[in-house]
């Protein structure tokens, strides 16, 4: 927590995420190296993302169930691709 200029309080969060960013990218490989990728599971882990981001995310977009084409718009916007962990598009 700290005061800007003007004298209003700003409580910011900071998380470090290079660790899970380097654990995405060993998964993403294995599924590429495993073909993996178009395969047609129903149910599959795309992606890993840290709590502070994803509760960002939870108060702008909703749950994802709720809202499940902007979590995919999100996913697949290539800004966020370290947090993807099956390869491609969503």
């Amino acid at each position: 927590m700290h005061q800007n200029n003007d004298g209003s309080a700003v409580i910011e969060t900071k998380q470090r995420f290079d660790d899970l960013i380097t654990i995405n990218r060993q998964m993403n490989n294995d599924y590429k190296a495993n073909n993996m990728m178009g395969t047609q599971r129903h149910a599959q882990h795309v992606a890993e993302i840290p709590n502070v981001v994803y509760n960002h995310l939870l108060e702008t977009l909703g749950k994802p169930s709720e809202n499940p084409k902007a979590w995919k718009a999100w996913l697949n916007n290539s800004e966020n691709r370290d947090f993807r962990v099956g390869g491609g598009n969503i």
